[in-house]
């Protein structure tokens, strides 16, 4: 069983988060999500302690459904991880701009774990520097970042370059996702 950490922020594509979450999960990996943040500012009355505590965060996908994040990317830091899932939407713009989660991924790609990267996903291993001469996808609308940031951008549907995978859009998740089990199972070398 894999342990598999999701980078999440506000306005994440939904649709890629649950297909791969739920994808995951039927193969029996544990799914682990991380964020920037993992309490608001506001805080709640403890019922069995009776005391204030500061209520836990909630993600609001692009679709509007809510994920409360496990773990934050600073403490993600400390542990193993067996592969990283980046989804698309606008949160890959969030999470390359948090250093605890460009470290996470440089990290982890050090290691030669997989990575798969959904749609917008790509944009935070362009920040990490991690792409130049990389056979890459993701949505039509950051090709040109992706091949500023020297990556071979191809548009197909899916690709798999090292530990790496990317995905251009939510209809084409299902191919990504065969090659990143794989790597899971196989490991990158």
């Amino acid at each position: 069983m894999a342990r598999i950490l999701f980078l999440l922020e506000d306005g994440f594509d939904d649709l890629e988060y649950y297909y791969a979450r739920y994808r995951l999960l039927e193969e029996g990996h544990r799914v682990v999500v991380a964020s920037s943040k993992v309490f608001s500012d506001r805080l709640v009355l403890d019922p069995e302690t009776g005391s204030l505590v500061r209520e836990r965060r909630v993600i609001m996908g692009k679709r509007g459904l809510e994920v409360v994040p496990d773990i934050g990317y600073e403490d993600a830091l400390s542990r193993e991880w067996d592969g990283i899932v980046i989804p698309g939407g606008r949160s890959p713009e969030r999470v390359r701009v948090n250093k605890y989660a460009r470290l996470l991924v440089e990290r982890h790609l050090s290691l030669y774990k997989p990575v798969l990267a959904l749609c917008h996903g790509p944009l935070v291993l362009a920040s990490v520097g991690v792409l130049k001469g990389r056979r890459v996808t993701g949505h039509p609308g950051i090709g040109d970042d992706l091949r500023n940031a020297g990556a071979l951008y191809t548009g197909s549907g899916a690709e798999r370059d090292g530990c790496i995978v990317t995905v251009r859009h939510t209809t084409t998740i299902h191919e990504g996702m065969p090659l990143f089990l794989e790597l899971l199972e196989r490991g990158c070398l």
